[in-house]
């Protein structure tokens, strides 16, 4: 018989892991899934972030020496000068200590299945890929986007971890003031990373297999414009070429690894090679969101991402195998965040956001549903959205003595 739990996430990541810290602090013991290790499709725990060497751009998830309590005195000056972000893979490790350590489950393997369709509005159930299955009262949906690739051999060489190939410009651009880099890619994101990338490096060289652009035209005159940034046409990158570690002779965990040299270009009209010494190389070609697990239960835009509405529920799809499901406006007790739904912002940040949003608003439906099922005087207690959200501010926690208001609710229901 399958276990019934409060909240099931799935997915890791800023979302994931957020949805999971605030679910367990309302105690509700809730079940993450967060994934594994799987060579064949690159994804793993964690998430995107787990390829991205140093973030700089998430707040407070830095190194700062000296700086140890709020109300120390310490040396602002040199703290800022030795400041340095902390990478993806330590920044996702405390996100999930944080969850872990407030009551969150978290079991690491691949979900297989989710049926919506047969009990919306009463439970789900998720099937895992060990065979175990669950079925839930709320299900928050984390499970993100994957960046799309080259797919040339040599690209998982130097994929990650300061090797020099990243999908994302905002997370390791930083990396490389002052040297040379390029962009694959024909739309708007790639003309967009060239863009903010020409503002910390020295050369951008934009690499495109065609003639023409997806991107709006307004981006590309704007690139065009800038002297920083080489157009390469009719240009794919067949091959890329490392040099050793700058670290190689210092520590030993770098003596036997490089790091990116160069790319070598092949027109694909003639084949004719050529080779482009740069530094780093970033892959804009787009991103596939991990919503296989829900089509023709849940509603997608014409990019793949989930819909939702402004509480963070999921829609039900036009072709929803129960037909009950087009006469509702949202899927009761499915939640949506970070990534999957996201194909704008596409930051750890907003994910962590979208990921609280989603928590709390699973929180506040499971105390509604308790609240109807026990037949509870629906004034006796403030189930706004703004009293749950206040009910997460550390005061608001201690005026209350640490009860969360879903277990006032079951107090009030037995009354």
């Amino acid at each position: 018989m399958s276990e019934l739990r409060n909240v099931i996430i799935i997915g890791s990541g800023p979302s994931g892991y957020t949805a999971a810290l605030y679910t367990a602090r309302a105690n509700l013991s809730p079940l993450l899934i967060a994934g594994s290790f799987d060579p064949k499709t690159s994804r793993i725990k964690g998430g995107q972030l787990m390829s991205t060497s140093d973030i700089e751009n998430f707040p407070g998830a830095i190194h700062a020496p000296g700086i140890t309590e709020f109300s120390a005195a310490p040396d602002e000056q040199l703290a800022m000068e030795s400041l340095h972000g902390i990478s993806g893979p330590e920044l996702m490790k405390r996100m999930e200590l944080q969850a872990r350590h407030f009551g969150a489950e978290m079991i690491e393997e691949f979900v297989t299945e989710v049926d919506i369709c047969t009990a919306p509005g009463d439970h789900y159930t998720v099937k895992l890929s060990d065979g175990r299955e669950f079925k839930t009262r709320a299900l928050i949906i984390a499970t993100g986007a994957a960046a799309k690739t080259m797919g040339i051999e040599a690209e998982a060489k130097f994929f990650g971890q300061g090797g020099g190939v990243s999908t994302c410009a905002t997370c390791d651009g930083h990396s490389y003031k002052g040297k040379t880099v390029a962009v694959v890619g024909g739309g708007d994101s790639a003309f967009e990373e060239a863009s903010y990338l020409a503002n910390l490096v020295d050369k951008v060289h934009l690499i495109h297999r065609r003639d023409e652009f997806r991107a709006s035209k307004i981006m590309v005159k704007r690139a065009e414009a800038n002297p920083k940034i080489q157009i390469h046409l009719h240009s794919v990158v067949a091959d890329l070429k490392g040099k050793p570690h700058p670290m190689a002779d210092k520590v030993a965990f770098f003596k036997d690894r490089e790091v990116l040299a160069s790319a070598t270009l092949e027109d694909p009209r003639t084949g004719d090679q050529r080779d482009l010494e740069i530094d780093g190389l970033f892959v804009a070609i787009g991103h596939t969101p991990n919503t296989q697990l829900f089509l023709n239960q849940l509603k997608v835009d014409e990019a793949g991402y989930l819909e939702r509405d402004r509480h963070m529920r999921a829609l039900p799809s036009m072709n929803a195998c129960n037909r009950k499901m087009l006469s509702m406006d949202a899927v009761p007790g499915v939640f949506v965040a970070g990534d999957v739904s996201d194909h704008i912002y596409r930051q750890a940040i907003t994910a962590a956001g979208m990921g609280c949003m989603a928590a709390i608003e699973a929180e506040r439906y499971l105390a509604e549903k308790l609240a109807e099922e026990s037949q509870m005087d629906p004034e006796a207690l403030d189930l706004s959205r703004q009293s749950f959200a206040q009910s997460h501010w550390s005061s608001e926690r201690d005026d209350m003595g640490e009860k969360p208001i879903i277990e006032r609710v079951a107090e009030a229901a037995a009354q």
